[in-house]
């Protein structure tokens, strides 16, 4: 051995020799290194998708276990940075695709199941305890913080004004949802489920696609139940909460929000409401003004149908003003309401400004014809069917 050459740097070239054929020999899929032996300048926000492809590779230098070994890196905790892997796992397959922080990607998927999220990127806490998702991960130097405002486990959705109106949504309830809103849903550092969903029994999660947790379907209030009954209507709420249906972002923001369908519009004007709760101009009601919400009509059908050509469905035809005005008679008198004709009936046409039932279709009075129309009421009517007794002989309906 020539006597300028030491053991001490033999055993340094030794060193260097092991470390780049350990590492490099066998290492071809790895990235390429710099002159120094070195990963690249961004390999700590890289070396995820490298390892993702052969997880062995980063064994050859990092040791089996991946606790340094020859490089004396290792990928659990590393001087200087705390500790790299969430929740004190080492390095593993991300379960999604990288990178993954676009919003319209992971949103879906948070909203799937929250929980799921909170392995790798939020600190330990179970049900109400609102845990921080702040952990370090590759470019995310606080973790979904970095975009999301800290303690808010789910943001709010654009153009609300309190609350995550998109919770309806969310996945995995009895584990999620539990993080914030307590073991049941019965309320943590966020408010319980019963809070808005006034009918829900106190530990009960709510039920995707249904009414009962907030309200009966229709809701049990006012008039809800006589508005129902009419098959035109019945379960569709947008025809008096136009845009805040089922379905809708206004459904579920604490306010009541009555609008009405354009199709309900009277001939005087635009169908609303008012403050004392009765509604003006609607066409099925024939523009009057119709009692309090929860309250009776009073006055049978005059209570929607009034004389001459001022609404859709005024009594204005032959002789009305007569019967009606004149001699007091009542619709009904003339009128089965209960017929039907084609499948249509009184209340078909509601969303129309037309009778699906024609008028005429509904006379029972003794004598009737349709041509040239007339009646003979002189004729004894059938016992039960006609109230007002005889009162002439055959007339034309115009007068004639």
């Amino acid at each position: 051995m020539p006597s300028n050459i030491s053991w001490t740097k033999i055993l340094c070239v030794t060193a260097i020799c092991c470390t780049f054929f350990g590492c490099g020999k066998a290492n071809n899929q790895a990235p390429v290194f710099t002159s120094s032996g070195k990963h690249p300048d961004n390999w700590l926000t890289q070396h995820h998708a490298s390892y993702q492809q052969n997880p062995d590779q980063c064994r050859e230098c990092h040791g089996i276990d991946l606790k340094g070994s020859i490089t004396k890196v290792d990928c659990f905790n590393q001087a200087g940075l705390g500790q790299c892997h969430a929740g004190g796992h080492g390095p593993r397959s991300a379960p999604h695709q990288i990178p993954f922080t676009d919003g319209t990607v992971h949103g879906p998927a948070a909203i799937k199941d929250l929980a799921f999220c909170q392995s790798c990127h939020g600190t330990f806490g179970g049900p109400g305890s609102n845990p921080r998702f702040n952990l370090k991960i590759g470019s995310l130097v606080s973790g979904c913080e970095d975009c999301h405002k800290p303690l808010t486990a789910h943001p709010p959705l654009p153009g609300a004004t309190s609350g995550w109106n998109g919770h309806s949504t969310a996945g995995n309830l009895g584990n999620s949802c539990t993080l914030c809103h307590g073991i049941g849903l019965t309320g943590g550092v966020g408010p319980g489920c019963n809070t808005c969903h006034t009918a829900l029994p106190p530990g009960t999660i709510p039920t995707l696609g249904t009414c009962v947790s907030c309200h009966s379907a229709p809701p049990a209030s006012g008039s809800h139940g006589v508005h129902n009954a009419l098959a035109v209507i019945a379960n569709v709420c947008g025809t008096c909460h136009n845009g805040a249906g089922k379905g809708t972002p206004k459904h579920k923001n604490g306010t009541v929000d009555v609008a009405f369908d354009i199709s309900y519009n009277a001939k005087s004007g635009v169908a609303g409401r008012n403050s004392d709760g009765s509604c003006s101009n609607i066409s099925c009601h024939g523009g009057v003004t119709t009692p309090a919400w929860g309250g009776k009509l009073v006055n049978g059908c005059r209570s929607c149908h009034t004389a001459g050509t001022a609404q859709y469905n005024s009594f204005n035809s032959g002789e009305h003003n007569t019967h009606v005005l004149e001699v007091g008679l009542q619709c009904t008198d003339c009128h089965d309401m209960s017929k039907t004709s084609g499948g249509a009936s009184h209340y078909s046409g509601l969303g129309t400004t037309v009778f699906e039932l024609p008028p005429s279709a509904t006379i029972r009075v003794p004598g009737y014809t349709g041509v040239n129309p007339s009646c003979t009421p002189g004729v004894s009517p059938a016992a039960g069917t006609y109230s007002v007794g005889v009162c002439h002989g055959n007339r034309s309906w115009s007068g004639d």
